[in-house]
């Protein structure tokens, strides 16, 4: 029997987000016969978010990442992985540097966003230093892992000596409890959008298309930010605070979107969005932007909801959804047969063994 491969997954911390949790679930779910997967984690234990329960998990307990460069470090040499995966690129640049003098080991990063709407949104200023060690930490991996086809196309664009080492690799379902689902109907609809309270969501618009609604309806937002108040400005504007319902954190974003007519996605980008492939999930169609990122990828025009390009569109597609609302069920086979566990799982084991072979 061959040896297993052994995998380090390093994470700045398992709070609540797409990177942790998507990281650890594929560290928990890869095939043990195959693989010994390790994770790492910089952050504090006591602030997990999700359960690392089926896998070997060390917590270095340190608030950031630059403190954490020294114990880092030492442990990678003492675990001495054959490949080592991340996520956050200022945790990957830090992490690639290894590669230096770690000659046998593969190094994989996971990519997290469209840069070029991420620039426009989040404008931070960076050390000339941070943004020449990011670049060239690209240099020194050995693939790159994008959730999307667009992210992998516009890194392709900005990195082209990398274009050989990059993959597509959709995030996996990683809530599925069950295939059927049966949800009583509603007397008027109810919509819901889950994501955090920023211009780059894209709040506005989707409340400028519910304006336009003649019929009674009610909408969830779920979440938090720095915009909130724009938003809630806007909410009064256009006269909707009667039809809002406001809900900043909840453990129980599942049965809020089952309990929903639609999922509204507004967003000017994402990576991969989660919370639209939940929505479908559940049962619960969606209406999104046609954006850059994964949206395009999850959203089957007709089958399991909607893409629009502005608000009239938008607004036409809740009137056609509350008309003729689509079933549950083929809403939910359609993201299964493509984000199956099984299958997005299976695309990451045939990349690990193919880095270690060659």
């Amino acid at each position: 029997m061959s040896e297993k491969i052994k995998i380090l997954f390093i994470l700045p911390s398992l709070r609540a987000g797409g990177a942790e949790r998507i990281v650890s679930f594929i560290a928990q779910n890869l095939d043990d016969t195959k693989f010994k997967a390790e994770l790492l984690v910089i952050g504090f234990e006591k602030d997990k978010a999700y359960s690392v329960k089926n896998v070997d998990a060390q917590f270095l307990n340190k608030k950031r990442v630059l403190i954490a460069i020294p114990k880092l470090f030492k442990q990678i040499f003492k675990k001495n992985p054959q490949i080592i995966m991340t996520s956050v690129e200022h945790l990957t640049a830090i992490t690639a540097i290894n590669s230096l003098w770690l000659k046998k080991t593969k190094f994989v990063s996971r990519e997290a966003n469209i840069k070029k709407i991420t620039k426009i949104y989040h404008k931070t200023s960076m050390p000339l230093v941070s943004r020449l060690l990011y670049r060239y930490s690209y240099r020194l991996l050995d693939a790159i892992v994008c959730q999307s086809k667009d992210m992998a196309e516009e890194l392709k664009e900005l990195y082209p000596k990398t274009s050989k080492k990059i993959y597509t690799i959709n995030n996996p379902i990683t809530n599925l409890v069950t295939t059927e689902i049966s949800v009583e109907k509603k007397i008027q609809p109810s919509y819901i959008t889950v994501g955090r309270l920023h211009d780059e969501k894209g709040h506005i618009r989707i409340l400028e298309a519910l304006s336009r609604l003649k019929f009674s309806f009610s909408y969830t937002i779920i979440g938090s930010g720095p915009h909130e108040q724009k938003i809630r400005d806007k909410v009064d504007e256009l006269k909707l605070n009667e039809k809002i319902h406001w809900i900043d954190f909840t453990n129980e974003i599942e049965k809020h979107l089952k309990d929903s007519s639609a999922f509204i996605q507004g967003s000017y980008a994402e990576g991969f969005p989660n919370a639209l492939l939940e929505s479908c999930v559940v049962g619960t169609p969606v209406i999104a932007y046609n954006c850059p990122g994964g949206t395009s990828e999850i959203v089957e025009h007709g089958v399991n909801g909607f893409l629009v390009d502005n608000e009239i569109e938008l607004s036409e597609s809740l009137i056609k959804l509350k008309d003729f609302p689509l079933q549950r069920q083929q809403v939910i086979e359609s993201v299964v047969k493509k984000f199956n566990k099984e299958r997005i799982i299976s695309q990451y084991e045939d990349l690990f063994t193919k880095l270690v072979n060659n």
